[in-house]
């Protein structure tokens, strides 16, 4: 073999590494890719708002473990809760033919140390020394190669062991699924100092009462004295059945109460039920709690129901194990259906049911006057519109009812093209007059189902339900017209004063799936409308 044929070689060899790493590369590429795919962004952005606005510990550790099943591929997972001084199992999905104590982990500084270096998903062989071998010979069973830490300040809650069926190692993966884990941080810290405020209450109460008996003391006191310091109807009510279902010791509880709205749907909450029933219509809803109101409660197997849609409910529920049924209203607008398991101490249940609806009617009417209260603080103080913090509200409203529907959804933004000029010009006053007319021309020019808004500055908002692209566009150009041909009077000036508008326009689920990527949209949009020489209307991707 001459020389030159050795060197053809070694560059055949190259070549031929150099195309399996590539190879590999381009596999890991398309595998994080895919990774970042499967994680449904809407159900993220859900998650983080509810958990930020109403989030119990229950409801988050729930919606944790279902992310990291649906969105982030973890088709097995185990997660040990630290209690005292060990960490055991809590959960697990997608593992059988285990004991409890194959999970089982002594609590030490040492693994407190390590955990808290990082919060990002890494290689459960970082930390094989501090695991018994036990544990350790069980996640390999398993096939379990991640875990990451539900640490808050020095506090440690917890660790999940998760397996995952997509790239692991990408940026993506690491950085969602360290948000999940501050999330449930930050829910079981709250929980922490909820138990230490509730206890400091309890203490109170107490020595209010010195001469009381043990006999005198009513345990439910103290379980509704948790539930007053909740503001928002729907935590209460996630509460209530809560507080329900642990003081009867039931296994399974369902709840289901008619909407605020008189055309909404049912909302249902289920306790302790594998098997899912159908929520019963309005209709049907109305008709079986006409039928048990006037007692305390009745059996399902005895309960006369009519119509197809109120058979199969009825089917649905005893299939769930639920056996029971009473009437639980949250207010006299709002009727409400609770339905519970088989007990073992029926007049006892009774007896807390009693107690309960009682207790119930004051608590949502006190959550619901807070709500009443917080909803008039929705409103712009110049303008007499709705403001920034009620457009988010009902933009994220609106878009829920039109996915549930499967209908369109307009949004338009706007701003006064030269009010910076009419400032430095006639004063700020005038500005303010010109905003406050602008109020007055939207409200007349808007539909009854629309919602516009003041959201900051000269910037208008004005969300249209039902309303597609060309709808949209016809409005923007009619209010383009309106507003140019309007005179604006300003005291103190001897004209009336002229304006323009650029506006942009974006419609769901056209131009954007959720009220953020719509919101940027009709932004860009709005933007381009300024660049390309304002007095314009302009829906998203539309050419000049």
């Amino acid at each position: 073999m001459t020389f030159h044929d050795v060197l053809i070689l070694l560059l055949a060899v190259s070549t031929a590494a150099l195309l399996v790493l590539l190879a590999v590369r381009i596999r890991r590429e398309k595998r994080q890719m895919a990774a970042v795919r499967g994680m449904r962004l809407e159900d993220f952005s859900e998650f983080l708002r509810s958990n930020s606005v109403d989030g119990g510990i229950v409801e988050v550790a729930r919606k944790v473990s279902d992310l990291l099943i649906k969105s982030f591929g973890c088709n097995r997972i185990v997660f040990v809760r630290k209690k005292r001084g060990a960490l055991d199992l809590n959960y697990s999905h997608g593992i059988g033919g285990f004991k409890r104590g194959d999970f089982h982990l002594t609590y030490s500084e040492k693994l407190a140390d390590v955990l808290r270096a990082d919060f990002l998903p890494r290689p459960v062989g970082l930390i094989k020394e501090l695991l018994s071998e036990r544990f350790y010979r069980a996640l390999l069973g398993f096939g379990i190669d991640v875990f990451f830490p539900v640490f808050w300040r020095q506090n440690l809650y917890g660790i999940y062991f998760i397996r995952s069926n997509i790239e692991t190692r990408s940026p993506a993966f690491a950085l969602l699924a360290a948000s999940l884990a501050q999330s449930l941080s930050a829910a079981y810290h709250i929980k922490w100092h909820e138990a230490k405020y509730d206890s400091l209450q309890k203490q109170l109460e107490e020595s209010k009462r010195p001469a009381a008996g043990p006999e005198e003391i009513q345990p439910h006191e103290t379980r509704f004295l948790k539930l007053v310091r909740h503001r928002r109807t729907q935590t209460v009510v996630n509460r209530i059945v809560d507080s329900f279902r642990d003081a009867t010791g039931l296994g399974g509880v369902a709840y289901v109460y008619a909407s605020r709205e008189d055309d909404g749907e049912p909302t249902a909450l289920r306790r302790g039920i594998d098997i899912p029933f159908e929520i019963p219509d309005n209709r049907s809803l109305s008709e079986i709690i006409s039928l048990v109101k006037d007692s305390p409660y009745h059996d399902l197997n005895e309960l006369p129901v009519s119509g197809p849609t109120a058979e199969r409910w009825k089917r649905d529920f005893l299939k769930s194990g639920l056996r029971y049924v009473a009437s639980f209203p949250l207010s006299a607008q709002r009727a409400g259906l609770l339905a519970w398991s088989q007990g073992s101490d029926t007049a006892a249940i009774e007896k807390q049911l009693e107690v309960y609806r009682d207790h119930a009617l004051h608590l949502f009417e006190n959550a619901e006057s807070f709500e009443r209260v917080e909803e008039m603080s929705y409103t712009d103080g110049l303008t007499g519109l709705a403001n920034q913090r009620y457009f988010f509200k009902r933009l994220h409203e609106e878009i829920n009812r039109a996915k549930r529907y499967n209908r369109n959804l307009a949004l338009i933004i706007f701003d006064l093209d030269e009010l910076k000029y009419t400032n430095d010009t006639y004063g700020h006053l005038a500005g303010d007059a010109i905003l406050r007319q602008m109020g007055g021309i939207l409200s007349k020019t808007i539909r009854a189902i629309d919602v516009i808004a003041r959201y900051g500055g000269d910037e208008f908002c004005v969300i249209m339900p039902e309303t597609n692209e060309t709808m949209c566009l016809r409005f923007m150009r009619r209010l383009q017209t309106e507003i140019l041909n309007t005179q604006f009077v300003i005291e103190g000036v001897a004209k009336p004063i002229g304006c323009t508008v650029s506006i942009g326009g974006a419609v769901f689920p056209k131009h954007a799936t959720d009220s953020k990527k719509l919101i940027f949209a009709a932004d860009m949009a709005l933007l381009k409308a300024k660049e390309t020489g304002r007095n314009k209307s302009l829906l998203y991707a539309e050419s000049p």
